[in-house]
C-alpha cells in the first residue's frame, strides 16, 4: 500500500512510530543516492550517534514504570505527624542510538552529512546538546550539512536563525542546507499538503551537486515498513492538525480507501 498523502504523512510523526520510520528513511536515503554518488567518485553510508538518556528524556511509548512500595520509615512516636505517601518509581538511564547518512569521497573523507531530526534532538536535554555539538563540528570542519525536520512538534533546532524561518510562516516542515564555508541560508519551508522537495546535496567544489528526492524516500520507507497496517487512521494524528488540515487529510484518506476498494 502506498503513502496516501502527496507529501509527508502526519500519522508517521507519532512517538511510537517515528523511531522506526526514522531508521527506514535513513536506509532509503542510502539506497536512493548510492548509484549516482558512485558515478561521481563518492559513496554514502549510515552513521550512528550514541548517548545516554535518563528517564526524563525517554520516549513516552518506551517507558515502562515499575511502581515502588512505600518507603520504610523508623517508628514514629505516638501522635507524630505522618506524611502522605508519594508515588515512587525507579529512575533509570538508557542508551540511545540515532542513525544518519554520511557521504565520503574516494579517500574516505567526510564530505556531507544528512540528518533527519528526531524529537530528542529538538527538546531540551542530552539529545539536543549532542546534536548542536555536531552542528558546530560540521561547520568548524568544513562539512556540508543537510537537516530534514519532518516533525511539527518541538522547538526549533536547525542550524538556521529561527527569526528568519518564522517570517515565512505558515509552514509545517523544514529542510536546511548548510554549505561548507557558505555565508547564505538555503532552506525549504514545506506545507503539509505539498510534495516534499528535491534537495541539492553539495559535494566537493569541483563537482556538481547531487539531488536528494525526499518525497521518494518517505514513500519508499512507508511501503517498506508496517505502516499501512500499523497506523490507526481512525484516530487523530499526534500532534493534532488544524481543523482545516484535518478535514483535508480525511478527504485524502477517504479517496485512498475508495481507490483501494474499486
Amino acid at each position: 500500500m502506498q503513502n496516501p498523502f502527496p507529501g509527508m504523512n502526519p500519522w508517521l510523526e507519532a512517538p511510537g512510530v517515528w523511531k522506526g520510520f526514522h531508521d527506514a528513511i535513513v536506509v532509503k536515503t542510502v539506497e536512493q543516492m548510492q548509484p549516482s554518488l558512485r558515478q561521481q567518485g563518492y559513496y554514502i553510508e549510515i552513521g550512528e550517534r550514541v548517548w545516554i538518556a535518563d528517564s526524563r528524556d525517554i520516549w513516552p511509548d518506551n517507558l515502562v514504570f515499575r511502581k515502588l512500595g512505600p518507603r520504610s520509615q523508623p517508628s514514629q512516636p505516638a501522635g507524630a505527624l505522618v506524611a502522605d505517601e508519594p508515588v515512587r518509581v525507579m529512575r533509570f538511564e538508557e542508551e540511545v542510538r540515532e542513525t544518519f547518512a554520511q557521504i565520503r569521497n574516494r579517500d574516505h573523507e567526510l564530505v556531507c552529512v544528512i540528518e533527519y531530526v528526531s524529537p530528542a534532538n529538538k527538546r531540551r536535554g542530552p539529545g539536543r546538546e549532542k546534536y548542536q555539538q555536531k552542528q558546530r563540528e560540521y561547520r568548524d570542519e568544513g562539512i556540508h550539512l543537510i537537516e530534514v525536520d519532518l516533525l511539527r512538534a518541538g522547538p526549533h533546532v536547525l542550524d538556521l536563525p529561527e527569526a528568519v524561518v518564522e517570517e515565512l510562516r505558515p509552514w509545517d516542515y523544514l529542510v536546511n542546507l548548510v554549505r561548507r564555508g557558505g555565508n547564505e541560508h538555503e532552506f525549504y519551508p514545506v506545507r503539509l499538503r505539498d510534495r516534499l522537495p528535491r534537495v541539492w546535496v553539495p559535494l566537493r567544489h569541483e563537482d556538481p551537486d547531487a539531488v536528494l528526492d525526499l518525497q521518494q524516500i518517505v514513500d519508499a520507507a512507508y511501503e517498506l515498513g508496517p505502516y499501512p497496517e500499523k497506523l490507526c487512521y481512525e484516530e487523530p494524528p499526534v500532534p493534532p492538525l488544524s481543523e482545516a488540515d484535518e478535514a483535508w487529510a480525511r478527504e485524502i484518506l477517504n479517496l485512498a480507501d475508495d481507490g483501494a476498494a474499486s
